[in-house]
């Protein structure tokens, strides 16, 4: 397991950081047709303003394109301990996860469907834009689930036993009590490895 989630990592995080930065590229097109609207536009009667959805898309994408780097270790790393490592790389993309998820669903809201206007460039920007930040809330979704089965892996290596003997001989034990023990001299709870 732990081959194959590295094996799946690097190709998911490219393909977030492509993701992310045509959402970046298609937000900013966005952001500049809708604050620089043309004279005679019919859109909010011509009169500039932006769409604070699309701006939130905008950091969503920043925020990826920023903590990649990071997580995949190509920046020098700020956290030497591969358990903390992995804790910061679920945090992060929990936090991206959960942004992207709210830029996805209420663009969906206001914009449902398109088709009505697609012959017009800023309608398939519009339609682009929210099918991206769709495909990368999806690679957000599979990488972590990576870094959840990355985490259940390092918690629990792979030749430990399934069950864990919970009787000891000194940490619980004080000085001057008596253990029993059983029949063949190990103490109660101890169960013998077969």
């Amino acid at each position: 397991m732990g081959h194959l989630t590295t094996v799946l990592r690097l190709p998911l995080y490219i393909t977030l950081w492509v993701f992310a930065a045509l959402l970046l590229i298609l937000t900013s097109v966005r952001l500049n047709y809708t604050l620089h609207l043309p004279k005679g536009d019919p859109l909010n009667g011509g009169t500039n303003f932006f769409d604070p959805i699309v701006a939130h898309l905008l950091v969503c994408s920043l925020l990826a394109l920023g903590s990649i780097p990071f997580v995949m270790h190509w920046v020098p790393p700020l956290i030497t301990s591969a358990a903390s490592a992995n804790l910061f790389e679920l945090a992060a993309l929990s936090v991206i996860w959960l942004l992207w998820l709210v830029g996805c669903v209420v663009s969906t809201s206001i914009w449902p469907n398109l088709q009505f206007c697609y012959q017009f460039a800023p309608c398939r920007i519009l339609s682009a834009m929210m099918a991206f930040a769709w495909l990368g809330w999806i690679s957000l979704v599979v990488l972590i689930v990576l870094a959840v089965l990355t985490a259940v892996q390092k918690a629990r290596p792979s030749r430990s036993p399934l069950m864990v003997e919970w009787a000891s001989n000194s940490s619980f034990a004080g000085q001057g009590t008596h253990h029993s023990a059983n029949q063949d001299g190990r103490p109660w709870g101890v169960s013998r490895v077969v």
